[in-house]
């Protein structure tokens, strides 16, 4: 598969950006929403945060390093905390559209000056505050929240946002593709340089994220497991082989985001031929993938798609998803953040089921990651990851990259 190298440059446009607050404001008012505050930790933090997604969602751009933070109000001002000069020029480059970039320093200082914004707006005490991010907020930040805000009504925010998510624009279905294609390409990389000779652990690795970088992937991370049974996933240097062996399997996921918008990649590759056994379970896993692709259809309930996985699993896989020595999470919700929160509920497979009625359906634009994953005894953990995307009447793979078992 050939894979262009240029670096992708697309972003979405102002006026897309513009409209999506006006909606929010909607959202806002309907819920009787004064204004709306959102804490984001760094997006450095990649999948290990969900706020900084909420930054970018209203900002169109998040602080890589720093925490920041956006006021909005239902009313028309809107503002940006960002931590320092540096984060103040990236976001008055990208963010200016949106409102004010006020330099504000520590988080623990965003509290004072989002009340200041807020006051600015003629929005004092009593009024009713939407806040997003309290779970991530640091302790300093927490407290400076309760003080300053305790004659305010504060009430947890994240569904208004979270439905509103689900709804994608075509230039936002547009940045998850280029997610894919990177991905693509980085699943390239690492099998390329696992045929060289003297290759190891670390130099495959290095050049995945090299290649997503290249492309203009932030982050461009992935998990890499080298061996003839491979038993868990690997992310440092120092839990790889120094040496790539013929008798070794070769298997990776990648984690990329373009413009906030998170793309991912599972892939097995073997060195020679790959044993019956293998070949049969990496077909298996192409098969547990189209039948949730064939229940992602607009509409249908969501859940369905993990049900459906649950269900093969139960057909097919050695151990139960209690025993089983190492089985990761099988799909989830792909979007500004990697796991999209408006679809985590519903793509738990522990999940309370009572909710179902009245959980999320399936619409156009969503993307869903599919990557089933088992153990089985002698060939150890075994994946295979794709993203989907809902069309108007059913769902596409949109990685390209070649699927089942790839021999090097």
């Amino acid at each position: 598969m050939s894979v262009s190298q240029e670096r992708f440059t697309a972003t979405i446009p102002v006026a897309v950006l513009q409209e999506r607050i006006s909606r929010v404001r909607a959202a806002m008012t309907a819920e009787d929403l004064d204004a709306l505050i959102v804490f984001g930790s760094p997006r450095m933090l990649g999948s290990r945060t969900k706020t900084a997604g909420y930054v970018q969602y209203l900002a169109g751009y998040a602080a890589k390093p720093t925490p920041s933070t956006v006021v909005l109000t239902a009313s028309g001002h809107a503002a940006v905390l960002a931590f320092g000069v540096h984060e103040h020029r990236e976001f008055s480059a990208r963010s200016a559209w949106f409102g004010e970039v006020v330099q504000t320093g520590e988080q623990r200082l965003h509290p004072e000056a989002a009340a200041g914004i807020l006051a600015d707006a003629g929005i004092g005490h009593g009024a009713r505050i939407g806040v997003i991010g309290i779970d991530e907020l640091t302790h300093a930040a927490h407290r400076a929240l309760s003080e300053r805000f305790r004659d305010f009504r504060i009430v947890a925010a994240e569904t208004v946002l979270d439905r509103l998510r689900l709804s994608r624009a075509p230039e936002e279905i547009e940045m998850l593709r280029i997610s894919a294609r990177i991905s693509d390409a980085m699943i390239e990389a690492a099998f390329a340089e696992s045929t060289r000779a003297g290759a190891s652990g670390p130099s495959v690795m290095a050049q995945i994220e090299h290649t997503g970088r290249l492309l203009g992937a932030d982050p461009a991370n992935c998990w890499l497991s080298i061996g003839e049974a491979p038993a868990t996933t690997y992310f440092e240097f120092m839990e790889l082989p120094s040496q790539i062996t013929d008798r070794d399997r070769v298997q990776l996921g990648t984690t990329t985001a373009y413009e906030g918008y998170f793309g991912q990649c599972l892939r097995m590759g073997v060195r020679g031929r790959p044993s019956a056994q293998l070949a049969g379970y990496a077909e298996l896993l192409i098969q547990i993938q189209e039948a949730a692709l064939e229940v992602m259809r607009p509409g249908a309930p969501l859940h369905r798609v993990i049900d459906v996985i649950e269900e093969q699993y139960a057909k097919h896989a050695p151990f139960t998803r209690e025993t089983d020595p190492f089985r990761f999470q099988s799909c989830h919700g792909l979007g500004l953040t990697y796991v999209e929160p408006g679809m985590a509920r519903d793509l738990n497979p522990l999940r309370d089921r009572s909710l179902d009625e009245s959980g999320v359906l399936i619409e156009k634009g969503m993307v869903i990651e599919v990557h089933p994953n088992f153990t089985v005894p002698g060939l150890g953990c075994i994946v295979a990851g794709d993203m989907a995307l809902v069309t108007e009447d059913g769902a596409e793979w949109i990685t390209e990259s070649p699927r089942g078992i790839r021999e090097l």
